[in-house]
């Protein structure tokens, strides 16, 4: 049995189908991930932290260096996925939008956040890294939700009157035949 047969139209055509698609996600990876661009956003801090994790025998000389001229074995020690910006990953988008929406919803909410970046030494929410959002993320959250007001709900008592309860009843369904 032939899987493939190349003089098949619908089989050559099917292949640049997946061909172009291969080509769109390895243009849209290098595009949005970068070592030599992660390395260049990272603060000289991070870059201390992340060599002394990768145990390089001296740190301070792989400081102020590009990534391509840091040796190939050290690059394979260090994980720059955790450095990376929250505003350049999807996930990291996506809570900084949280974050943002809350800070303008709550001042308290913004209080907690700007206590939180002073915390961490960073000016801005655009600074921090997935992770670090991420965890702002939770306990901003767990902040707002434990300093809502507390609605007391009797499980007994509704607040539908019997005019609510009519207006219901006549909407949509089955109404007999």
């Amino acid at each position: 049995m032939k899987i493939f047969d190349h003089t098949n139209p619908r089989h050559m055509e099917i292949l640049r189908e997946e061909y172009a698609y291969v080509k769109d996600i390895v243009e849209e990876f290098n595009t949005t991930y970068s070592a030599d661009r992660l390395w260049g956003t990272m603060t000289p801090d991070e870059r201390k932290s992340a060599l002394y994790t990768a145990k390089a025998p001296n740190p301070e000389e792989y400081l102020s260096v590009r990534w391509d001229d840091i040796p190939a074995d050290l690059q394979d020690l260090i994980d720059l996925s955790d450095y990376e910006r929250a505003t350049a990953n999807q996930t990291g988008r996506s809570l900084y939008r949280g974050t943002k929406y809350a800070m303008t919803q709550d001042p308290n909410a913004n209080r907690f956040v700007m206590t939180f970046l002073k915390n961490l030494d960073k000016a801005a929410i655009e600074d921090l890294t997935v992770a670090e959002m991420s965890n702002l993320n939770v306990k901003l959250w767990k902040f707002v939700k434990r300093n809502e007001p507390k609605i007391n709900v009797d499980p007994n008592k509704t607040n539908l009157t019997a005019d609510d309860y009519k207006a219901w009843q006549g909407r949509g369904g089955w109404q007999g035949d």
